[in-house]
């Protein structure tokens, strides 16, 4: 008996941790992209998904690419979505709503670095359905980092605790509990419901900066998922198109050598595992601006106006990839 009682209080003090550790998440994770994304891929059969960093985000339009294709197109692409959180974000995707075709946004200066163990870490599996994908992307990036990334998401945003009140009235909105898009809404920006995060006529203020690519410097667990990535398009019938977006001239110009290396390295990787690279770091476009004049920033974020005139060059790219 005296066992049994002590099973019990453990078992209770584990579950009012446990309880508050939910109630804190609920109080102090606000409203975001990632969110509504993983709902979206969840809920809805697409022709294309698109996934990749925050340049897949804000500088490919799946509106304008649906015109030019025909084909219906989703942009889960987002600022801190490693390879990882993209190989495990597709397979949760297609779990019952599988694409045609996965257009994954491939940003060199992710594979350069290590993921920051910070508030947007968890934010994919913290958004996931329960699954057998969700149990695997745990044991491949959960394990192993802090134990609050996943047991208390909410102590990464522990310095917003002033923002309690706002994200309660957010989550008592119906364009939370629908997962709706007109919470992001605001003077820099828009969002569309396919995704797409337009930014508007505010430049940020930051300067051009370039990583060198190395052999010694690429992440090996970036190539490792990313071939996961590769494989498992062919495995279940998915076909694969890589897309590089391009960044300001001045940035491209100061690291000209860094960005060839990088799109060269892709190129490899398509020609040896068969899949589409578009590279238009490398191939810069007659008649498209690329000048600061188009950007946000010189990391290479694009206006909406230029953003949508890119989706049409690449729009019409990909049609030419259906015959």
């Amino acid at each position: 008996m005296r066992i049994f009682k002590r099973i019990l209080t453990a078992a209770l003090f584990v579950g009012i941790l446990a309880a508050v550790s939910l109630t804190l998440d609920y109080l102090m994770i606000p409203y975001t992209f990632t969110r509504m994304k993983v709902h979206a891929v969840e809920n809805n059969t697409y022709d294309d998904l698109i996934l990749g960093s925050s340049h897949g985000a804000t500088n490919i339009d799946p509106d304008v690419l649906g015109g030019i294709t025909g084909r219906t197109t989703y942009n889960a692409a987002q600022g801190e979505e490693f390879p990882v959180d993209s190989y495990y974000l597709l397979k949760d995707a297609c779990i019952a709503n599988k694409p045609g075709r996965l257009i994954y946004e491939f940003d060199s200066t992710y594979w350069l670095s290590a993921q920051e163990t910070d508030s947007s870490y968890a934010l994919t599996y913290y958004s996931m359905r329960r699954s057998f994908t969700k149990m695997q992307y745990f044991y491949a990036k959960m394990w192993n980092a802090d134990f609050r990334t996943w047991s208390a998401p909410w102590y990464f945003f522990r310095d917003r605790i002033y923002d309690i009140g706002t994200n309660l009235y957010v989550k008592g909105t119906d364009d939370y509990k629908d997962y709706g898009t007109g919470t992001f809404e605001s003077d820099r920006q828009s969002v569309t419901d396919k995704g797409f995060i337009a930014i508007k006529n505010a430049r940020w203020d930051d300067a051009v900066t370039v990583r060198p690519w190395t052999d010694d410097m690429i992440q090996k667990s970036d190539v490792a998922y990313f071939l996961r990535i590769v494989s498992y398009c062919k495995e279940n019938d998915i076909s694969l198109v890589v897309v590089t977006t391009p960044v300001p001239d001045d940035t491209y110009e100061a690291g000209k050598d860094n960005f060839d290396q990088a799109g060269f390295y892709m190129s490899a990787l398509a020609d040896q595992y068969g899949f589409t690279y578009a590279n238009y770091n490398n191939d810069r476009l007659e008649g498209l601006d690329t000048t600061n004049a188009a950007y946000a920033d010189y990391d290479g974020h694009m206006y909406e106006e230029s953003a949508e005139a890119f989706s049409r060059v690449f729009g019409e790219r990909l049609k030419t990839l259906e015959g």
